[in-house]
């Protein structure tokens, strides 16, 4: 690459094929990217993970993008690294000059975005599992270092998290809080910093200073966490890592976490706390649960991982799911499955509004069941020898039943406020939450939360009651809250659709 610098590259513009560049927008779209450049990075990642470009002769006639909004100053070398090995590797000299930079960009642009729509539609044209499928194939831009994660459990080769202890103790004293830094334990993607407090009055300047302290130590949004500890004049600081440091939960931690759970509860496992210990609830005393976030920030992974959990650890005679699928994606893969109550998935809004219906006949039909027998509720009927099996009903998404018909609200109200006793529980899944969608009628009959990260404060409000959702790191990071416990910061499992398939065949 003698013949082309950097600052070269740096102040020229690229363009794809004019095809290339009809799909390029297409996914724009679908994927609320903002821009052709984010896209493009995609597309020439997914391209550089395959063999020979072949000899197709493509045009140039897409517009224009400057290479500036390609590449930055800090990572344009790996790009032409990684273009220059491949054309290498798979027959060509490499990339001497302008023109051949060019043409290797145009090919692999072109080539990338044919294949990321190939995926989007084996996907379903679901976000999150497309998402899952980038993450997996590990086809992410090259600034973000893939995490080594098999479906087996937690191989990681990430770089090793630094101790900041000593940037967080200069910190501490720029914001004027004096401390010391006792010890850091590394979890999955923050690391928590157990401080002594040389004056506790400070512990209240410190967590008005938590912004500040996030300033101080370059975290941009990203606020520390800072929580009172069970010794004296000590607390606890969760600081969020580089992304090249995180490690991921699969599939083979997720079978261990449910395995340990009684098979007598209702016990959901959503992810793993910020040390790295297995989180559940058991969703009987929750009684009902809301999972809110944007999109592609993790939540269906969610849902997927607690529905999982339950047919992990019960049989179709102790447990029914209640599935209502109003964007006709999400719950494709359970169509088979032998806990669907009575044996049919809700797809579409009109059949989940009829299986909302339904489900309110059946509590009404077990009352009256729980009457006969004198007695007020599932458990008491299965002490008497009437066994019925629990029903866990989830709405994919809220909004989409809701904003068509708002008489549906006051159905799903009704379920929360009644439904318990009868052994039937609720967990409603939206990425809009707004007053719109949720509600107060539904919201104070909802106290189980789960936000996972959202664009705004106001967003965070509404699904927790409280901010916080609105500076998690994405990709599954999540606050959990549940009546009379402090909120749980946790990270979900890495699922994908053929995990969850494999646990919904069995």
């Amino acid at each position: 690459m003698s013949a082309l610098s950097l600052q070269q590259i740096m102040s020229s513009r690229f363009r794809t094929s004019a095809a290339a560049d009809a799909q390029t927008k297409y996914l724009m779209e679908v994927l609320g990217l903002s821009t052709k450049a984010n896209v493009a990075r995609l597309a020439v990642g997914r391209s550089l993970g395959l063999g020979s470009l072949g000899d197709d002769v493509l045009d140039a006639k897409g517009l224009e993008i400057p290479a500036s909004s390609l590449f930055t100053q800090d990572d344009v070398s790996v790009w032409v690294g990684l273009l220059s090995t491949h054309a290498q590797l798979f027959g060509s000299s490499g990339i001497e000059n302008m023109e051949t930079m060019r043409s290797q960009l145009r090919a692999h642009w072109h080539r990338g975005a044919s294949l990321l729509i190939e995926d989007w539609r084996n996907c379903n044209e679901d976000y999150d599992a497309f998402v899952t499928t980038l993450a997996r194939r590990r086809a992410d831009l090259p600034e973000s270092a893939p995490r080594h994660v098999t479906s087996g459990g937690n191989e990681n080769t990430s770089p090793v998290a630094d101790d900041r202890s000593a940037q967080l103790l200069k910190a501490l004293t720029e914001i004027g809080v004096g401390a010391d830094v006792k010890g850091v334990v590394h979890g999955p993607r923050l690391s928590r910093y157990r401080v002594v407090l040389k004056d506790v009055n400070q512990f209240e300047k410190l967590k008005r200073g938590a912004e500040r302290l996030a300033l101080v130590l370059g975290l941009h949004k990203h606020t520390p966490v800072v929580s009172t500890s069970d010794e004296a004049k000590t607390l606890t600081i969760d600081i969020a890592r580089p992304r090249d440091t995180w490690t991921t939960s699969g599939r083979k931690d997720f079978l261990a976490a449910v395995a340990k759970q009684a098979s007598d509860g209702l016990f959901l496992c959503p992810g793993v706390d910020v040390v790295g210990k297995p989180v559940s609830f058991d969703l009987r005393s929750v009684p009902h649960l809301l999972v809110g976030g944007s999109t592609g920030q993790g939540k269906s992974v969610c849902v997927h991982a607690m529905l999982t959990s339950l047919i992990e650890r019960h049989e179709p005679s102790n447990l029914r799911l209640a599935l209502m699928d109003p964007k006709r994606v999400e719950f494709s893969v359970y169509a088979q499955s032998r806990f669907l109550w009575n044996d049919e998935l809700a797809i579409g809004e009109q059949e989940s509004k009829q299986m909302l219906g339904a489900l309110i006949d059946e509590m009404e039909a077990r009352y009256k069941r729980f009457e006969a027998l004198h007695v007020s509720n599932i458990a008491e009927a299965a002490a008497k020898g009437i066994k019925l099996p629990y029903i866990v009903a989830c709405i994919d998404e809220l909004a989409e039943l809701v904003l068509v018909d708002r008489t549906l609200e006051t159905r799903i109200a009704r379920l929360a406020q009644m439904a318990r006793a009868a052994g039937i529980h609720l967990i409603l899944a939206t990425q809009r939450p707004d007053a719109k969608t949720f509600s107060g009628l539904i919201r104070s009959n909802v106290p189980g939360r789960i936000a996972l990260t959202v664009q705004k404060a106001s967003e965070s409000q509404i699904i927790l009651d409280d901010t916080g959702a609105e500076t998690l790191l994405g990709a599954g990071d999540m606050i959990i809250k549940l009546a009379g416990i402090d909120p749980i910061r946790a990270h979900g499992y890495l699922l994908t659709l053929q995990d969850v398939a494999a646990t919904v065949g069995r």
